[in-house]
């Protein structure tokens, strides 16, 4: 029998906390069968996101970098107390970047390997590949950059189609094993708000379903590449 995982949504205090909401949702209904979200943790207090974790009776920490840099501690020493924190208080079986801003390093990633999944505003290839290929049309992928730096990316460019993606985390800025994209088109006229809301409405759908997966045990990596075991089951 596959056991309950225990999973902690990390997110920053740019957004609403709208992927919280639709993971919440997600278990809610019974879409995530095999997972439970038992802390929500922000590097900034004023995150909305850890509003919805209170109003729905789930546990919050705040861990602020400008803190830990004020008392003389460094980012290494950072992110390997964030991770002591997720893994030896809460026991966490997966971590969710919602809407994390901050690059995580190896202090950190050695406590979750292939336990970590973010979710990027950009379709982003396999490893290994240069370019993401859809339709014959090569789109070049957007690492490293923020939501509204990788949408208007994706505009400036003229591409036909943009998204996201899902991926699992490595030492190497959004370059890890894709579990799933989502793909939107791109209108004419299209802004960065317009297009991002249309990019949302997928995110939702995208992100609780890796989830699900992770919870049940289907996801495997072989040579760098995510395999999803009895994907329509």
């Amino acid at each position: 029998m596959i056991r309950t995982k225990k999973i902690a949504v990390l997110l920053s205090n740019k957004g609403t906390g709208t992927n919280l909401k639709a993971i919440m949702q997600a278990i809610k209904i019974g879409k995530i069968k095999k997972g439970k979200v038992v802390v929500v943790l922000s590097n900034k207090k004023d995150a909305y996101g850890l509003i919805r974790a209170r109003k729905n009776r789930i546990k919050t920490e705040v861990l602020d970098l400008g803190e830990f840099i004020t008392m003389g501690k460094t980012r290494e020493e950072y992110d390997d107390t964030l991770g002591k924190i997720l893994k030896f208080k809460y026991e966490i079986d997966l971590v969710v970047l919602a809407g994390w801003m901050l690059i995580l390093s190896q202090e950190f990633i050695k406590y979750f390997s292939c336990k970590i999944i973010n979710l990027h505003p950009s379709l982003l290839p396999e490893i290994g590949e240069d370019y993401v290929l859809y339709k014959g049309i090569r789109i070049k992928p957007v690492r490293g950059e923020h939501t509204d730096n990788a949408v208007q990316y994706a505009i400036a460019k003229h591409y036909p189609v943009t998204g996201s993606t899902v991926h699992f985390v490595t030492p190497k800025v959004d370059e890890g094993p894709v579990i799933i994209r989502g793909f939107v088109r791109i209108r004419k006229g299209d802004t960065v708000d317009s297009l991002y809301q249309r990019i949302k409405v997928i995110e939702h759908q995208i992100l609780p379903q890796a989830i699900s997966w992770f919870c049940e045990d289907k996801l495997i990596i072989k040579a760098e590449k995510v395999k999803i075991l009895d994907k329509n089951t």
